[in-house]
């Protein structure tokens, strides 16, 4: 769930995702690496919108200090295990 407080001024963004449950897996990413993210949801809802990404912003955030680390974090490529099964029963690439 997005935090709905923003962070502090000690705080920088580190990513950008267009929908809150894309943003919650980058957080998750970081925090498995033992870096506190915020998530902070600031998406215009009005009805009926498209979705339109100027519309549709979701950003994570990290303390200053850990933002090189958070970078490099997301960088980094994830393997998958090798017993990873595709939802569409296809092969893993």
């Amino acid at each position: 769930m997005a935090d709905e407080a923003e962070p502090g001024e000690d705080h920088v963004q580190v990513a950008e995702a267009g929908t809150v449950y894309e943003a919650e897996l980058i957080a998750l990413r970081l925090r498995a690496h033992g870096i506190d993210a915020h998530v902070v949801d600031q998406t215009f809802h009005q009805e009926p919108l498209p979705g339109v990404r100027s519309f549709s912003v979701v950003r994570v955030f990290v303390p200053g200090g850990r933002e090189d680390e958070a970078c490099r974090v997301l960088a980094e490529a994830t393997p998958l295990p090798e017993d990873a099964e595709p939802a569409d029963g296809g092969e893993v690439q």
